[in-house]
């Protein structure tokens, strides 16, 4: 996995309180293992990943819960439709869709990203593989 900006990732992760620190850890890791071709890069102060030329997965680590998410999107080129059926349908149980192109992971500790880790790896290698050009 390649990394446009590893300084500002280092700062970022640097900075993050003992446990949001080992969740992101862990979960980049799991990111970075996928067999897809991710850029990793800083976006929305949280660490986010590029497939294809789009963001497609994005840690979500300030929100009122206090809990570490993992969006996934399908960036800007496709419209989105919030009340659309979810274009990943087996999703493990674990994405909480806020839309056709998107859904959240939330994690309420590093044992809960533990517990999740294998249904997150089918996830969001199923996730990558879908086309996120609008269709014709």
């Amino acid at each position: 996995m390649a990394s446009s900006n590893s300084a500002a990732m280092t700062d970022l992760v640097r900075a993050l309180d003992d446990d949001t620190r080992e969740q992101v850890q862990l979960l980049r890791d799991i990111i970075g293992s996928l067999d897809a071709d991710l850029t990793e890069h800083v976006k929305w102060n949280a660490p986010s990943y590029v497939f294809d030329g789009e963001d497609r997965i994005t840690m979500n680590l300030r929100n009122k819960q206090g809990l570490v998410k993992l969006v996934l999107h399908m960036g800007a080129t496709r419209p989105e439709n919030r009340k659309g059926a979810p274009v990943l349908l087996e999703d493990e149980g674990i994405v909480e869709w806020a839309s056709d192109i998107r859904g959240f992971v939330t994690f309420a500790d590093l044992a809960d990203v533990r517990a999740k880790e294998a249904g997150l790896r089918r996830v969001l290698s199923s996730w990558l593989a879908i086309d996120h050009r609008a269709p014709e």
